[in-house]
């Protein structure tokens, strides 16, 4: 017998091998009856600063079935290991994305015998990291390979977080794909799990050989330009020097992220549906790291058992607008994440250690429908770009504008930083934020940053630095699917944060393995 043993206690000082005692006591059950447990969820109280908990939860094997009436108790309601029957299909399917989507759908396709046809825009995880460093170290912009194309997706350069809010069986079978291919083994119980990006390279790559070597293939630096419906779908592919070529598919599914711009484009003038959706902007705020940890965990704070500190934040605003945090990043740095020439766009992440000087997180606000439809469901896609490449200065290229908040909050232009150091590259360039973002999201942060100051104090330092802009927390589009998995082509089925059905890397991968089952389903005899 299988259950989850919820809000097992630890203080700072006692011995976490001493769980088995304290599930003996919770179950109420002699030691022979346990025949084995392990850790999956491990989390930090800190409401009371001088009272900190660890709080875990445990799978047990139990040698007898019993009956619980103490609600720490559960059933097991996920799965590990997911059973993946082969799929008899004629041609094979082609997957448009690299993302964690296009991932776990190869992934789940290939182990289905189907040799997966993966088209990817960008490069390589090997050929993508120089691309990015050369443009972080000199300003050398790839449209094709960024912190938003290549293998990948975004996710690779943000942290590789992997928390979620959505409630999920599958979440199980991904943690232990992770770990397969690489990530840290902790990943499994820690409440907020990440990889971190310079580990998360090497699992990308492993879980790419596995589809190669169960037949699938990766073609990097092949571009989806078109498609016709006829008897079947006829994928029109671009390689990376002008070649041309078209594929014949009964099965295409677009797991192409939310940042594929001229991709939608194709895509609406080629008839697929999609309608507008609201989407968040605002920017990335950076405090030292060690002021959030003081912050989060009083005196314990360089307590060896206690991670680095991290934070979420919502506040509901009398102007009838919600400021949150977004990919908050531990010890990490803001990155560069434009997708196209002549924009800024921001984003954030860390690596595995997390020991860099700075935390940064997104500081977004809501932006709805009604801010910016004027008929078209791109729209939002326009809406984003102007306030991007308004940010973009022809003075200093790819330089992101930075304002500490102190003056923000007074309307100066900042003259000089302070000991928060931006971490942003190429560089950057003082500016005033009101001059590269919405009124009501500078409304907002003006009307929530106080509050925010009140509530926490590493957000009373006058000297955090905002960076501009972030735009692409989320797609501004989404792609509707029916019952089947499809849109309203028939075989075309959207996947993924591209599509809004996933928001972050599990929700991605869960929802690339949910198309894989939409696709078993089709074929089942």
């Amino acid at each position: 017998m299988q259950v989850i043993v919820n809000n097992v206690f630890f203080t700072l000082q006692e011995d976490e091998s001493k769980a088995k005692i304290k599930l003996l006591k919770l179950l109420n059950v002699e030691d022979k009856e346990i025949q084995d447990f392990k850790l999956i969820k491990k989390a930090i109280d800190a409401r009371k600063k001088d009272h900190i908990l660890i709080v875990c939860s445990f799978l047990v094997n139990l040698k007898h079935p019993y009956k619980f009436f103490n609600t720490n108790i559960k059933k097991v309601n996920f799965v590990e290991d997911l059973a993946i029957p082969q799929i008899e299909m004629v041609k094979r399917p082609i997957i448009v994305g690299f993302g964690p989507a296009g991932m776990f759908l190869g992934l789940y396709l290939a182990r289905a015998k189907t040799r997966p046809i993966i088209i990817e825009r960008g490069k390589s995880i090997e050929e993508r990291i120089k691309d990015i460093n050369l443009f972080r170290d000199k300003g050398i912009f790839n449209g094709n390979s960024n912190v938003s194309f290549g293998e990948g997706g975004a996710g690779t350069f943000s942290d590789g977080k992997l928390n979620t809010g959505i409630k999920d069986p599958r979440i199980r079978f991904c943690l232990k794909e992770f770990i397969k291919h690489g990530a840290p083994e902790e990943i499994y119980y820690e409440a907020h799990p990440h990889i971190g990006s310079d580990k998360l390279r090497n699992v990308v790559k492993s879980i790419r050989e596995e589809i190669i070597s169960l037949g699938g293939e990766v073609r990097f630096e092949h571009q989806f330009i078109g498609f016709e419906s006829r008897e079947n779908l006829i994928v029109k592919i671009k390689k990376d020097r002008g070649t041309m070529y078209e594929l014949k598919t009964d099965d295409l599914i677009l797991a192409i992220g939310h940042s594929a711009r001229d991709t939608y484009q194709m895509l609406y003038q080629q008839g697929l549906y999609m309608k507008p959706k609201d989407f968040s902007m605002g920017v990335r705020i950076e405090h030292l790291q060690e002021n959030v940890n003081f912050s989060q965990f009083g005196k314990e704070y360089k307590n060896p058992k206690l991670p680095v500190a991290d934070y979420k934040l919502v506040l509901h605003l009398p102007n009838n607008r919600t400021l949150y945090s977004f990919c908050m990043c531990p010890g990490g740095e803001v990155v560069a994440s434009n997708s196209a020439e002549n924009e800024i766009v921001t984003n954030g992440m860390s690596n595995y250690k997390r020991d860099f000087d700075n935390a940064n997180s997104a500081l977004l606000v809501n932006v709805k429908v009604n801010d910016y439809y004027q008929g078209s469901p791109l729209d939002g896609i326009e809406y984003q770009r102007k306030y991007e490449q308004a940010a973009y200065n022809l003075n200093c290229p790819y330089f992101a504008p930075i304002q500490k908040v102190g003056d923000f909050l007074k309307n100066k232009t900042t003259k000089k930083i302070g000991k928060v150091k931006p971490s942003y590259k190429p560089g950057y360039y003082f500016a005033n934020m009101e001059n590269y973002l919405p009124y009501f999201v500078v409304e907002s942060l003006k009307i929530g940053l106080p509050i925010l100051q009140s509530k926490y104090n590493f957000f009373k330092d006058d000297e955090a630095i905002m960076t501009g802009v972030e735009t692409r927390s989320s797609s501004p589009v989404m792609i509707p699917r029916n019952e089947q998995g499809f849109s309203n082509i028939a075989n075309i089925y959207p996947c993924g944060e591209g599509a809004s059905y996933a928001g972050g890397i599990m929700s991605a991968a869960i929802d690339g393995l949910r198309v894989g089952e939409f696709i078993r389903k089709k074929y089942e005899k």
